[in-house]
């Protein structure tokens, strides 16, 4: 029996290391995103700015296997990507042509509707890179 409550705090302080040790990183998911930028536009060499961010319920957690769908709005272009476990996701730009104010983002998976969305282009970073979280809520009257 002890050896489950040691094994069980072992658990918990590895969880809050992971946990502490994810702002770090998240701080400098700039640097992190720009690596894997260039490392996109190294497979395609006409490749815009990419897209990243979080897809979350009305409460702040992430959505899973949530749909982001990216238009090219002088085009009808679509680029579409699902969720992780988080509700993060990243995209892969479209051509350098496309400037990032003619991309429509939008939100969705079934039972939520989208709230809102929120970007930020990081200015300051190869290809210019653009966050973009939506918030989705539930339609049901409990949002779980």
């Amino acid at each position: 029996m002890r050896q489950n409550t040691i094994s069980g705090l072992g658990a918990g302080i590895v969880v809050a290391a992971l946990t502490l040790g994810a702002a770090p990183a998240i701080a400098n998911g700039g640097d992190f995103f720009e690596e894997l930028a260039l490392h996109g536009l190294q497979a395609n060499p006409n490749m815009g700015s990419p897209y990243f961010g979080f897809i979350r319920d009305a409460r702040g957690r992430g959505v899973n296997g949530a749909t982001l769908v990216a238009t090219v709005t002088t085009s009808g272009e679509v680029k579409t990507v699902r969720t992780n476990i988080l509700g993060h996701y990243t995209l892969d730009g479209f051509d350098k042509s496309v400037h990032s104010d003619d991309v429509e983002i939008t939100c969705e998976k079934d039972g939520f509707v989208q709230v809102r969305v929120e970007r930020r282009v990081m200015s300051d970073r190869t290809l210019q890179p653009v966050e973009a979280n939506c918030t989705l809520t539930s339609q049901t009257a409990d949002a779980s």
